[in-house]
């Protein structure tokens, strides 16, 4: 399943909480299919202080399989907290999100390996919407705010499946701790002038588990984003 000439190798960061129900899979789904695509790649998991078993599920599988490295945090510090490890223990060429939901088809990454040989950052779009009503009208909200405020020309702000050249993201200088770390890393891309591109991924809603993000978690982001962006603003200035 070989792509071109162009082989990158591959760090997936999977940030984990309480997932039992997904994780065992959703890790061997990953690793069976980055095995097929033939690219050298490892999969960090960062597991934080799970009480329902995930934990020790991850440290089984790390036993088996052996691109699985598995990190742990000893309480839950936010999702960007995760993540943030996960960035900055990355050794291959590009950095791959990817939660225990899988909220797109793995297959996405076909589409954007190519045109990492291009661009610095593959971001994405959703295809499709299914989610019930409310969600659709909060995202809505969320999306027209970042839109008018942070002048960002992204066109889904928090679409899931996200590809970068590990040197980009280990320059940043990234602080969040919850949700809005994918609205910094944005703002770093605005405020470089980074090259990227953003491919359309179909949104695969979840059939296990339960989402982390409550209601209130976009307005948390949305003032969180105006810090963000006016500390950017200073440190480039600084």
């Amino acid at each position: 399943m070989a792509i071109d000439s162009y082989q990158p190798s591959v760090s997936v960061i999977f940030p984990v909480f309480n997932e039992v129900e997904l994780t065992e899979t959703a890790i061997r789904e990953l690793d069976n299919y980055l095995i097929q695509l033939g690219h050298d790649y490892e999969i960090i998991v960062i597991e934080s202080g799970s009480t329902d078993g995930t934990r020790e599920i991850c440290d089984q599988l790390a036993k088996e399989l052996v691109s699985l490295i598995v990190l742990h945090q000893e309480k839950r510090e936010g999702f960007g907290s995760a993540v943030r490890i996960g960035y900055s223990h990355a050794s291959k060429d590009l950095i791959w999100l990817v939660t225990a939901d899988i909220p797109f088809p793995l297959k996405s990454l076909e589409t954007a390996l190519p045109l990492a040989e291009k661009y610095e950052c593959i971001l994405s779009y959703r295809k499709n919407d299914n989610r019930k009503l409310f969600r659709r009208i909060q995202s809505f909200a969320f999306q027209s705010f970042i839109y008018y405020y942070m002048k960002l020309p992204m066109k889904n702000i928090n679409s899931a499946f996200k590809l970068y050249h590990r040197d980009f993201i280990q320059s940043l200088n990234l602080k969040s701790t919850g949700w809005s770390l994918d609205a910094e890393v944005l703002l770093w891309i605005e405020e470089r002038k980074v090259k990227f591109i953003e491919i359309p991924v179909d949104l695969i809603e979840r059939s296990k588990g339960k989402s982390k993000v409550s209601i209130t978690d976009p307005i948390i982001i949305l003032i969180e984003t105006l810090k963000l962006k006016n500390r950017i603003r200073r440190e480039k200035n600084d």
